[in-house]
């Protein structure tokens, strides 16, 4: 009989692997964190865009300013457990609009996962 398996490094890989999360330690790393690292598809394909032809220069720009906001909510409000800010995605036609994100750390484990804020409270937060 299979047991089921609540590992959060388990959850969070499976989850990686049914590509609910994109992997960004090696990114992120580059950026500044020192944990691993995925982010929602959503924020995945907001932060790139539409037709943005150089994905990491984004996606590094993006985690650059994750960190930032980590490091200014665990030094000032040592509020490190759920961190909020708004980010400009940009949009179809050219402009942006801002989106709440959320970056999530795991207290047990050394996990960061980035959100949207409407994805906030699905299984999307491993």
């Amino acid at each position: 009989m299979n047991k089921v398996i609540l590992d959060p490094t388990h959850i969070r890989q499976q989850a990686i692997d049914d590509e609910l999360l994109v992997d960004h330690s090696a990114l992120a790393e580059k950026a500044g964190f020192l944990t691993g690292v995925a982010v929602t598809k959503a924020v995945y394909l907001g932060v790139i865009g539409l037709s943005s032809k150089n994905v990491d220069d984004h996606q590094l720009l993006f985690l650059q300013v994750c960190s930032a906001q980590t490091k200014v909510a665990l030094t000032d409000y040592k509020q490190w457990q759920r961190i909020r800010f708004y980010y400009p995605i940009p949009t179809s036609d050219g402009f942006f609009i801002p989106k709440e994100v959320v970056i999530k750390c795991d207290v047990n484990h050394s996990f960061v996962t980035i959100m949207l804020a409407s994805e906030e409270g699905t299984q999307l937060f491993l």
